[in-house]
């Protein structure tokens, strides 16, 4: 068992990305710790009853992107407040397991917006 199945994290891979839907906050949180110095990757925060979460996942999952992507599933209200969240979906693109900056749209989030996200922190 790899330290991040360990956190109870459930990896799939989508052609060569592999993406990791993380269960619950916490694992999100461990997983944080263990991210220093490790490099970017996305995390977008989703719910299993958003419409527009279910919508970019499968884009997701059909697009092959070439970046680190974490799905973190907050159904858990404290999740919101824990990491800031007040819409979903909301993409924080994180360097070293600190936040650089975030996306997020009442119209719901787009592969291109996470693609802008991770751009325009290129020099960070």
């Amino acid at each position: 068992m790899t330290r991040l199945q360990a956190h109870r994290l459930q990896p799939w891979v989508v052609d060569e990305v592999s993406i990791m839907d993380i269960v619950d906050c916490s694992a999100f949180k461990r997983l944080l710790e263990v991210e220093s110095g490790r490099g970017k990757f996305i995390a977008v925060f989703t719910t299993s009853w958003c419409g527009y979460c279910r919508r970019l996942i499968r884009e997701l999952e059909q697009a092959n992107p070439d970046f680190r992507l974490i799905l973190v599933d907050i159904s858990d209200e404290g999740c919101w407040d824990d990491f800031g969240v007040e819409l979903v979906p909301t993409a924080v693109l994180y360097k070293d397991g600190k936040e650089i900056k975030r996306v997020s749209s009442p119209d719901g989030l787009r592969l291109r917006d996470l693609k802008a996200l991770l751009l325009s922190a290129r020099d960070e």
